[in-house]
């Protein structure tokens, strides 16, 4: 088991990191997950500077190659489900539109602390299939100079001059996207003729995408009114006090309240993370013990998942149990069931697991041909 003084200097980096970001996303005003997505940045600004962003992979993008060329940058945590549905879309724009000059570029704004790191990052790109350049921007200066953190994802379309012609948040308006990107590169080649077809429009985004269970970010139940950085007990008499408000956490057990996640202080099937929710496919970002992996147990409506339900990281062992073996920080897939009112209870086994959040929107890659 870790050192105190290690879970103190683990706390202080992810309070740093996390207070950054939450500072930074209210002071861009950040709209609901129902609400229209916004405009952030008005038309015909210059586009900022990337020189900040650190461990490019596929390419570093400088100002002298993009200098001439139609640029797409998009903003994306590829830990939520949001930024992964819309990545699909960066890399079929990548695959299309290169060859007409278009300048896909991908910004990973880190969702909680462990993903403030480049290693990690490249190795979440590969997961997810994509080559269109990627960099980190651990200390949020790229979007500092981009006018702050919104709603993830968040596209830039700069045309041939540099200047920005169209800047929005969330998924529903990538179709208006790609459309800008189809015009500018008409301007810039006259006599090119796309095939007929109106580019696809991603799906309808969920009023819930999101349930985080860290201190920065819970919106309320049991974990709103406990102290940071120190163990504490969740109990409860009544089986509603567990299944409660629906898209809210309620612990039970042992667990360390951090910045941006619940570390279990106990292992064991009496040491649980209960949720109330009605949506599709369930997944959860979890972080594994400091040293070692951890087998998250995984029940839905106080039964196992059958193989038919089951996410694409979850495994049955021999007695139908189903659990996802956590030996990174990760979104794991948990379900693949459909729409309707269910309760899920995430139980690890090993002391120092993390839950981090529970995700409502399918993760897997949708890469879309315009």
């Amino acid at each position: 088991m870790p050192s105190r003084s290690r879970w103190t200097w683990g706390l202080i980096a992810a309070l740093l990191v996390l207070g950054g970001i939450a500072a930074l996303r209210l002071a861009a005003s950040k709209p609901s997950p129902s609400s229209a997505p916004t405009e952030t940045a008005p038309a015909g600004k210059t586009l900022p500077s990337l020189t900040e962003a650190t461990g490019w992979s596929h390419g570093e993008a400088s100002a002298e190659s993009l200098a001439g060329h139609v640029v797409v940058v998009a903003f994306l945590s590829l830990d939520l489900p949001l930024s992964r549905r819309a990545s699909g879309m960066l890399e079929a724009w990548h695959e299309v539109y290169s060859r007409y000059g278009v300048r896909v570029l991908g910004v990973h704004v880190p969702a909680f602390a462990f993903a403030a790191d480049s290693a990690r990052s490249v190795r979440e790109a590969r997961r997810l299939g994509l080559t269109f350049p990627l960099a980190l921007d651990p200390s949020l200066e790229v979007a500092r100079a981009f006018g702050g953190v919104g709603a993830e994802p968040r596209v830039v379309v700069a045309g041939t001059d540099g200047r920005i012609v169209w800047d929005h948040e969330g998924v529903e308006p990538l179709a208006d996207a790609e459309r800008t990107i189809r015009e500018l590169v008409l301007e810039a080649n006259p006599d090119l003729r796309f095939p007929a077809g109106s580019p696809p429009a991603p799906a309808e985004q969920a009023q819930h995408t999101a349930v985080h269970l860290g201190r920065a970010r819970v919106e309320g139940g049991p974990l709103a009114d406990v102290a940071p950085g120190r163990p504490a007990s969740f109990t409860a008499q009544l089986r509603s006090q567990v299944e409660g408000k629906p898209y809210t956490p309620y612990p039970m057990g042992r667990w360390t309240p951090a910045a941006d996640g619940i570390v279990a202080a106990r292992g064991g099937a009496e040491n649980f993370v209960a949720l109330r929710y009605d949506a599709g496919a369930l997944g959860a970002v979890i972080g594994p013990p400091q040293e070692g992996a951890a087998r998250v147990w995984i029940l839905i409506d106080d039964r196992w998942l059958t193989k038919q339900e089951a996410g694409s990281d979850v495994e049955i062992d021999g007695r139908g149990a189903s659990y996802v073996r956590v030996n990174e920080s990760r979104l794991y897939g948990l379900t693949r069931m459909t729409h309707g009112n269910h309760v899920v209870k995430l139980s690890p086994d090993e002391v120092g697991t993390t839950i981090y959040a529970f995700t409502f929107e399918p993760f897997e890659v949708v890469s879309p041909k315009p």
